[in-house]
């Protein structure tokens, strides 16, 4: 399977047929633990993609494979043990596949375009729960479910950056997550329970003390791998 992620190449303009080869991907790599565990092992021996590790309150990720140049970037997301329903969307487009836990999981309709304006250089001063955008009153009401599905391990989707959805996850839930190359400059999260929201913005738009926060580090991300290897996915 390294060999394979070593020629591949996927162009997400034909979302249709990346997604088709993505999926593939992630189904294939989760039952080669052999791979799968090669690849985990070797990132201690690659501080590039240490470095592009994180830890998030809702789930922690290890950087496996990046190689966004041929629309690949492989992840390995791990649930943590806060669980929230946050309506988000992503700046790319990705494929995932469940290894183990699971999920319930919302697709949303939204009525407008949180994006219609373009580039907005005020969403940078809202970067967290704890600062959300004070100009968003009103904008969930404009949020509807559209598709709530169980995801168990074996489950595996393709979804569209301009998608929002929810993963309500349960503890010791793994994921294989193989993203496409940035398609907007940030994407939202919504708090349904608090009616807020803020942006997410790509690493090198981040202030450094935001890169601080979420970065793992090697001690870190050595307790998540023998987690791993507990829970059996590598």
């Amino acid at each position: 399977m390294i060999d394979y992620l070593d020629r591949l190449t996927v162009d997400w303009s034909d979302f249709e047929r990346a997604g088709e080869i993505t999926r593939d991907v992630v189904h294939r790599l989760a039952d080669d633990k052999e791979s799968l565990r090669k690849l985990v092992y070797d990132v201690e021996n690659k501080p590039e993609l240490l470095a592009m590790c994180e830890r998030h309150q809702l789930l922690d990720y290890i950087v496996l494979y990046d190689a966004l140049d041929r629309g690949v970037r492989l992840r390995l997301h791990i649930s943590t043990e806060d669980h929230f329903d946050r309506p988000h969307d992503h700046r790319f487009s990705f494929s995932s596949r469940i290894v183990a836990g699971g999920y319930t999981h919302t697709w949303y309709h939204f009525d407008g375009d949180l994006y219609a304006e373009g580039p907005d250089p005020e969403a940078r001063r809202y970067l967290s729960r704890h600062n959300p955008d004070p100009r968003a009153e009103g904008v969930q009401e404009r949020l509807t479910p559209h598709i709530v599905r169980r995801e168990e391990p074996g489950s595996c989707y393709t979804l569209h950056h301009s998608a929002l959805h929810t993963t309500f996850t349960t503890p010791d839930t793994v994921s294989l997550f193989l993203r496409g190359p940035v398609e907007k400059d940030r994407s939202v999260i919504m708090d349904k329970a608090e009616g807020t929201l803020w942006w997410r913005f790509g690493r090198q738009d981040e202030p450094e003390e935001r890169r601080r926060q979420k970065a793992m580090g090697l001690d870190a991300y050595r307790e998540i791998r023998e987690r791993l290897e507990k829970l059996g996915v590598i």
